[in-house]
């Protein structure tokens, strides 16, 4: 065999190998696309997972502070409707005709006697022509309120506190549940 044959033969082996190596090297190459683009596509699909995961709890947190947000409106306007109540009671008893109060007062001057005995006792201006005082309880002064009667011991030690405000303060707090309830229920 001549060198030429030799040298032929070594380039055609040559070239061979090269074009296996390149096939080879190719396919390695596309293998490790493939498996970047598997990377990439399971990321994708993950980050995907958690994006929809935010969301979907910024939505709950909106939602849940949009709720709350709600029923803090709701109850505003429940307070305000109950205060405008308790107001507007206080005004009608603020007009509770003179008869009446007088017998009103009437009553209370004596519950005040049997509890205190000599005392003192202060109406608003207004109401101080309606009282019929027994021996022992003195008309002490004119205090600030929509009606009724505040009685003090002699020694100033005790106080019975009957004025519409204070009245209306302690059914209103005794009765909060019922009033609420037909309200709102």
């Amino acid at each position: 065999m001549g060198i030429d044959k030799v040298v032929e033969e070594i380039l055609h082996r040559g070239e061979e190998k090269k074009v296996e190596i390149i096939s080879l090297g190719e396919k390695e190459r596309d293998d490790q696309i493939r498996q970047v683009d598997k990377r990439i596509a399971d990321e994708r699909i993950k980050a995907e997972k958690r994006g929809e995961a935010i969301i979907a709890q910024m939505e709950q947190q909106e939602l849940s502070s949009a709720e709350l947000e709600s029923k803090k409106a709701l109850l505003v306007a429940q307070r305000k409707v109950m205060d405008d109540l308790k107001e507007q009671v206080l005004i009608e008893l603020k007009s509770y005709p003179a008869d009446k109060r007088k017998r009103l007062y009437s009553k209370l001057v004596s519950k005040a006697k049997k509890e205190l005995g000599e005392c003192f006792v202060y109406t608003n201006k207004s109401d101080k022509a309606l009282l019929q005082l027994p021996p022992g309880i003195i008309h002490a002064g004119a205090i600030e309120c929509a009606g009724g009667l505040v009685f003090e011991s002699k020694d100033k030690s005790f106080r019975l506190d009957y004025r519409f405000e204070s009245m209306l303060d302690d059914v209103w707090n005794k009765n909060l549940q019922n009033i609420y309830a037909k309200l709102f229920g």
